[in-house]
């Protein structure tokens, strides 16, 4: 996937859990999107696909890295 930038500007991206307790690497400005794909109960069909703006960590968050941590 990749990640479009405005002169001047970097894109915002957080850490977060799917229910099934794996981390992915989401957009900040797709949290609304990302949290209402959360809310799909398991057994609907849609919930079965990750969104594809969501980047899997591939098992732990500790192998994401950072050049410049915002804290929020």
């Amino acid at each position: 996937m990749s990640t479009q930038q405005t002169e001047g500007t970097s894109e915002r991206f957080y850490l977060s859990r799917d229910n099934d307790s794996h981390w992915y690497v989401i957009p900040a400005a797709k949290r609304r999107e990302w949290e209402e794909w959360l809310d799909i109960p398991e057994d609907d069909e849609r919930a079965w696909e990750v969104p594809d703006f969501a980047r899997p960590v591939g098992g732990s968050p500790t192998l994401v890295t950072f050049t410049d941590p915002e804290v929020s």
